[in-house]
C-alpha cells in the first residue's frame, strides 16, 4: 500500500482501531526511512490512539531497526509504556 494512504489512514478519526493497527504494520514492514520512523514515534506517544496500535509501533520500529541494521537508541527512549516494551521484546526475539 501507498505509504501516504497508510498515513491518511492513522490521520483519520474515523477509521477503525484495526485498520490503523494494520496500517502501522505496514508501514513497519515497506518503509524503513526517518519520516516513518519519527510518524510512529509521534503516533505511539499521543494519547489518542487505542494501545494495540501503540503496541504495534513499538513492534514496528523495532523491525525497522533490525531490518536496517542499526537501533537508534536516543529515538528508542522516546517510547513509553507498551511501545517500549513491544519494541525490547522484539529486537530480544530476533538475537539483537
Amino acid at each position: 500500500m501507498n505509504k501516504k494512504i497508510l498515513l491518511e489512514i492513522l490521520l483519520d478519526p474515523k477509521t477503525s482501531d484495526a485498520e490503523k493497527d494494520d496500517a502501522v504494520i505496514d508501514l513497519g514492514i515497506n518503509f524503513q526511512d526517518e519520516e516513518t520512523i519519527d510518524f510512529l514515534i509521534n503516533v505511539s506517544n499521543n494519547n489518542c490512539y487505542d494501545e494495540m496500535v501503540v503496541a504495534s509501533c513499538g513492534e514496528s520500529l523495532a523491525h525497522i531497526w533490525i531490518k536496517n541494521e542499526q537501533i537508534n537508541y536516543k529515538k528508542l527512549l522516546e517510547l513509553k509504556g507498551v511501545a517500549l516494551a513491544e519494541a525490547f521484546r522484539d529486537e530480544s526475539n530476533l538475537g539483537m
